[in-house]
């Protein structure tokens, strides 16, 4: 049978706004989540030139894009603080308490609690987890500012953008389809 007469078992299209973001170290943040990226990812080339061609190979290192997460800040700048507050703790010395009492968190792995487990969940028509992307030993990497400006005639709410880097990321398919 030929590619083109094959039907799609499933004729749904994925959804901008059926997802769900979950970080350990950042409840507040998961909370009012409005945007998140699926990082793309790349491979160099080789080129290994011959008499008659340049012929192309796959290169060795896979490089990730950051991972960016879009927030409504709450009232009380919980989830900004959240990630704020572990920029400047991975960029103190190792000796200083805010970077101690990091690295005393809960996550067991080498790097202490300086590294966490990010989850984008994709979600079905019918608002059920159907793939995960899983990112792991993410820390952030910064958080856009926040600009006061009472002369602004409309109210807005702020929003704020965290960037997360990682080691890489696992994709899994929850409904096995």
């Amino acid at each position: 049978m030929a590619a083109a007469n094959k039907v799609p078992d499933n004729l749904n299209y994925l959804s901008n706004i059926s997802f769900r973001l979950a970080i350990e170290d950042a409840p507040h943040l998961t909370w009012f989540c409005q945007a998140a990226n699926v990082p793309g990812v790349s491979i160099p080339n080789i080129e290994i030139t011959n008499p008659f061609a340049t012929v192309q190979y796959a290169g060795s290192k896979v490089t990730f894009e950051t991972l960016e997460v879009r927030f409504i800040v709450d009232e009380h700048l919980k989830n900004w603080t959240e990630i704020y507050d572990r920029i400047i703790a991975l960029g103190l010395a190792e000796g200083h308490d805010k970077f101690k009492s990091l690295k005393a968190k809960t996550d067991f792995t080498p790097r202490g609690g300086t590294v966490s487990t990010i989850v984008l969940s994709i979600l079905t028509s019918a608002m059920n987890a159907q793939m995960e992307f899983h990112f792991f030993e993410a820390f952030p990497i910064s958080i856009s500012s926040l600009d006061f400006d009472s002369s602004v005639g409309d109210l807005e709410y702020f929003t704020a953008t965290a960037t997360f880097q990682y080691t890489n990321y696992e994709i899994r398919n929850l409904l096995n389809n």
